[in-house]
């Protein structure tokens, strides 16, 4: 990613992380199926090659959860908002190999939303964040975002201080 000449970083927003360890919960648990195999195989004393075949299975299952788990992971990493001190920069990670990045600039904000879901998401401060611009695409969004308030406080004090930058080149220039 370029920043523009003078345009710099305020501040970074990535998704709780609640996120990652709940999507990650359901790989930990089919993690231990292999062990539960392995000690099953071994109390009822099978043949040394059916029990390397069924080891061998395990290592393949535990091989493609890593896979699964490193997934979630780079998803969770790379999906990040970027406010600088012009524009908000969303890139989001779709795939391993599939990522879309989209900006709209900060004076070009119209709403900003915060939804919070659940007794988890108000316990742990985390909610999803909308802003909604004046473009064609109209909606941004952002889930999981860790203390939502504060970031909705900032995102609406960038969006001040572009304006009023906004509106002082214009009487500059009249």
């Amino acid at each position: 990613m370029v920043l523009k000449a003078g345009e710099k970083v305020m501040f970074e927003i990535r998704r709780h992380w609640f996120v990652v360890v709940s999507e990650s919960t359901a790989v930990a648990l089919l993690a231990l199926i292999p062990f539960i195999a392995l000690g099953a195989s071994s109390a009822i004393h099978l043949s040394p090659e059916l029990f390397y075949v069924i080891l061998s299975l395990c290592a393949g299952w535990l091989l493609i959860l890593w896979s699964i788990f490193f997934i979630i992971w780079t998803n969770y990493y790379l999906d990040v908002w970027i406010v600088t001190d012009q524009r908000i920069i969303d890139i989001e990670q779709i795939t391993l190999f599939n990522r879309v990045v989209s900006e709209f600039r900060l004076d070009r904000v119209q709403d900003v939303t915060i939804k919070v879901n659940g007794l988890i998401a108000t316990l742990l401060d985390f909610g999803d964040i909308h802003v909604q611009t004046a473009g064609e695409m109209e909606k941004f969004l952002i889930k999981g975002v860790p203390k939502p308030y504060v970031v909705k406080d900032k995102i609406i004090k960038e969006h001040d201080r572009a304006i009023r930058l906004a509106q002082g080149r214009n009487h500059e220039g009249i």
